[in-house]
């Protein structure tokens, strides 16, 4: 999921410096600039022959410094990357994220000695492209935070880069979490941190995949601007991984950097000789707190409402039930305004939204607030980071994680929650990247409560097939879906998409091996919980005159199990609760009998948090099979995984299964 962030997850988090004169499987090169013939010619990556690039090389080293009686970070990097195949050229496209506060011109970070090369093997020789500062850029993201973008010029397949760079940075107490592992193979990482005993870290290493690890003591100066070294002892920490598989993404996992081996350093404090010790760590409650206060979060939502004349024509503030007169409120919002695409924590002023009539889902969430707050509801921002940008570190709190909020009405000991990129769904219906486990509910004196948004309600889908089986295989049939929360938003979603209802339907009839004749969405644009998909369907099936073969599954369930790999090291995350019930009830011709029919099915987890039951009956001359999915869970761990598997390869087995009927 999002490969972008996948990518700079690669080229910024795991940066990189000369810690090692070996790389596995490669040939011992720690020289920038120096490509060896073995890495211009290599044509593939053995122990992944599917790679399209993969990282040769690269590592970490970061130090402290003295700056004009202060401290300083440093961090600097080198990387070379080898281009196997023509789609791995993405990984020239660099993004290195750096603070530059607008408000605080000293509370800024500078990245220096910025360069980067293209290597190639032109007839038999080396050609050494380097970047020019026209392949540069910087891109403001939100009022804290810039965007330091490149691309190494003339890569193509077989090319080699390499790149480096040095961040130095007043921000003394945060320390960028270092990432061993990317979405291509890493032959060699490397992360040198060192430490003086002025600070005071917690280490935290994670992740699946080993990696050789050690510690040392050593004695360091430190080396000040006028004339304030110091001489003390310090710690050095040495991570390195060799041949590290690529951690690739699917549909099955948000964010893949919850999973990969890395490692986070959190300042506890700092002890400098003469001085008094300063304590850094952070509670959720002071973060909470810092957020109300501020003049672009907490401060905001308290101002006069924008749309106070909007509230006051929907008509919604004279309703009594809080949801409908949430929906109502919503509504009347987005009738004046869209989301723009775009997820923030922080937004831009209501009356550059209001002039532009779009913006990113803060933008309109703060003003969703305040109009809720108009109309007499109790609303307030629930802050989280997405799904799709990883799990919250409770045990390390920090505002930086936080990257979104959505709106939370408080209706006695009930929360209901909404959000302005909510296209499709309804109240308490939120995108699959907004159902986190990690969403902090903020009241005005920055206290808050931690909520589980995956606990709302399981989506359904309830669907009804009748059909009549002729004697020469021709079922002629009708389909009833009634679609509840998210998988009625995906059905909206999906046909909204479409280029138009013809196109969509014709891949519907495609996917279900149908002719449609007739079809139609109830509640397609309204907005609500639910919508009935319903259409009139001919099907084929083999018949030679004695016997009828038939897939009582007219209309397919599941075709193949998304979990072909025989082992995962991966969880399996479903993006919401889930139930769909099935019932299909066939009229069989006259003058036929059942010869063959399938056995019963019933499987289930150890937990019965997923299971599966198909059951076929006769009744007379019709036959009635049900089928049942549910999954009450979202999360299951490698272990699992086995037992996962089996379950859907014996549901898509038993899914194409064959009812025989025999000529009378």
């Amino acid at each position: 999921m999002e490969k972008k962030m996948l990518r700079r997850n690669l080229i910024v988090l795991i940066l990189a410096i000369a810690c090692s004169p070996v790389i596995m499987g490669q040939t011992s090169n720690v020289k920038f600039g120096s490509p060896t013939k073995e890495e211009l010619t290599m044509t593939s990556y053995a122990p992944d022959e599917s790679a399209p690039a993969v990282v040769l090389y690269q590592s970490t080293r970061v130090w402290y410094d003295i700056y004009t009686g202060g401290f300083k970070v440093y961090t600097e990097v080198k990387t070379r990357i080898k281009i196997l195949k023509p789609e791995g050229k993405e990984y020239a496209d660099v993004e290195v994220p750096y603070i530059d506060n607008q408000h605080d011109h000293s509370a800024t970070e500078t990245i220096t000695g910025l360069k980067a090369w293209a290597y190639n093997m032109e007839d038999g020789k080396m050609v050494k492209t380097k970047m020019e500062s026209s392949n540069i850029s910087h891109e403001r993201v939100n009022k804290n935070n810039m965007l330091l973008k490149f691309s190494v010029p003339q890569v193509k397949e077989g090319t080699v880069i390499e790149y480096q760079y040095m961040k130095e940075s007043g921000y003394y107490f945060y320390l960028d979490t270092w990432v061993a592992q990317a979405e291509i193979p890493v032959a060699y990482t490397c992360y040198d941190l060192l430490i003086p005993e002025y600070f005071i870290f917690n280490i935290d290493q994670t992740g699946m995949v080993p990696t050789e690890n050690k510690v040392e003591q050593e004695n360091i100066r430190l080396m000040g601007t006028k004339g304030e070294d110091l001489t003390c002892s310090a710690t050095r920490y040495i991570f390195e991984g060799r041949d590290l598989p690529a951690l690739k993404s699917d549909s099955y996992v948000f964010c893949t950097l919850d999973y990969c081996s890395k490692v986070t350093a959190e300042l506890r404090g700092l002890e400098v000789p003469g001085s008094i010790y300063k304590n850094f760590t952070s509670t959720w409650e002071e973060i909470g707190k810092t957020l109300m206060d501020d003049d672009d979060f907490g401060k905001r939502i308290k101002r006069v409402c924008p749309i106070k004349d909007l509230v006051a024509s929907s008509g919604a503030e004279k309703e009594s039930d809080v949801v409908k007169k949430m929906a109502g409120i919503y509504t009347a919002l987005k009738s004046r305004l869209k989301w723009n695409g775009s997820y923030r924590l922080f937004a831009e002023s209501a009356s550059k939204t209001l002039k532009d009539g779009s913006g990113s889902n803060a933008d309109l969430n703060f003003i969703l607030l305040s109009a809720y707050r108009e109309a007499g509801l109790d609303a307030r921002p629930v802050v989280m980071s997405r799904r799709t940008k990883g799990h919250l570190p409770l045990s390390h709190p920090s505002v930086n994680k936080l990257n979104t909020f959505v709106v939370g009405v408080v209706d006695g000991q009930t929360v209901h929650f909404i959000d302005a990129s909510t296209e499709d769904g309804y109240v308490d219906v939120l995108p699959p990247t907004l159902l986190t486990d990690q969403g902090l509910l903020l009241s005005d004196d920055g206290t808050g409560n931690w909520l589980n948004l995956q606990t709302l309600n399981a989506s359904k889908a309830y669907v009804v097939v009748d059909a009549t089986l002729g004697p020469d295989g021709t079922i002629n049939g009708t389909y009833n879906a009634q679609m509840q929360a998210n998988l009625s938003a995906a059905l909206k979603s999906e046909f909204r998409k479409a280029d138009d209802s013809l196109s969509y339907v014709n891949k519907l009839a495609e996917r279900d091996g149908v002719t449609i004749t007739e079809y139609a969405i109830d509640n397609r644009t309204e907005f609500l919980p639910k919508a009935t998909e319903r259409f009139a369907f001919t099907k084929k099936v083999d018949a030679d005159g004695s016997h009828i073969y038939l897939n009582p599954f007219v209309i397919p369930t599941m075709k193949e199990s998304p979990f072909k790999a025989v082992t995962r090291t991966l969880p399996v995350e479903y993006p919401f609760k889930h139930l769909v019930s099935m019932v299909t009830t066939m009229e069989l011709p006259d003058g036929y009998e059942v010869e063959e029919m399938p056995n019963r099915l019933i499987l289930t987890t150890e937990d019965n948090s997923l299971s599966a039951r198909v059951n076929y009956t006769l009744q007379g001359k019709k036959l009635l099979v049900q089928y049942r999915f549910s999954v009450s869970k979202t999360l299951f761990l490698p272990g699992e995984y086995d037992v996962l598997r089996q379950i859907y390869d014996s549901i898509v087995e038993k899914c194409n299964e064959m009812v025989v009927l025999k000529k009378i």
